[in-house]
């Protein structure tokens, strides 16, 4: 009977043992809540905004001037659907060349209302889009946006905001690689911003 009482008065020792261990909060530091998932990015407002892109609306071809068309080797506009998914659009191809290169530029407002700005386009990553590389063009949020990222092949994809409801895309495509198509790409954004600057 004494051993079985000194064995038991062992267990509960034992027992007292790990359960101050467990408590002992000594020698290290609590661990930080749980975060659920990772919240995303802000996007930039635009602090001088452009709200003349509205009127271009049922004018897209005349956001760039046909100078920068010529210059770029580009042949005569041709207005795209007015109601296409990145809102009533112009495009040119590049006549100089037997497989031609191609330009579009789309107005991201359709029956007066925006697309929702820079801010969407960051929404829509992994989703609509494969990418999203946000960038500045003239001062105004941009984004290089596609559904997978094609600058390496010549396939340069660039949306600015100019409100922060509203954009403007330029896509550029058959060049032979990312400087040079998203040079082209970023030089008509910035004529655009010079049009609607004027325009404000």
């Amino acid at each position: 009977m004494r051993s079985s009482g000194l064995l038991l008065l062992a267990v509960a020792a034992s027992v007292l043992a790990l359960a101050a261990a467990c408590t002992d909060r000594t020698g290290g530091s609590p661990l930080p809540p749980a975060t659920s998932a990772t919240s995303a990015p802000t996007a930039p407002k635009v602090s001088n905004p452009l709200p003349a892109l509205a009127s271009y609306s049922d004018k897209p071809c005349e956001l760039v001037p046909p100078s920068l068309i010529s210059q770029l080797g580009y042949s005569d506009p041709e207005p795209s659907a007015a109601h296409g998914p990145l809102g009533p659009g112009c495009g040119w191809i590049d006549v100089r060349t037997a497989h031609g290169k191609n330009l579009n530029v789309a107005v991201g407002v359709i029956d007066g209302k925006g697309d929702g700005g820079i801010a969407r386009v960051q929404s829509l990553n992994g989703s609509l889009y494969g990418f999203v590389e946000p960038t500045e063009i003239s001062g105004y949020p941009a984004a290089y946006a596609d559904t997978t990222d094609r600058r390496g092949q010549g396939k340069c994809a660039l949306v600015v905001g100019v409100t922060d409801d509203s954009t403007f895309s330029v896509d550029t495509d058959g060049y032979s690689g990312q400087q040079d198509s998203c040079a082209a790409a970023e030089q008509v954004a910035a004529a655009v911003i010079t049009t609607l600057q004027g325009g404000s």
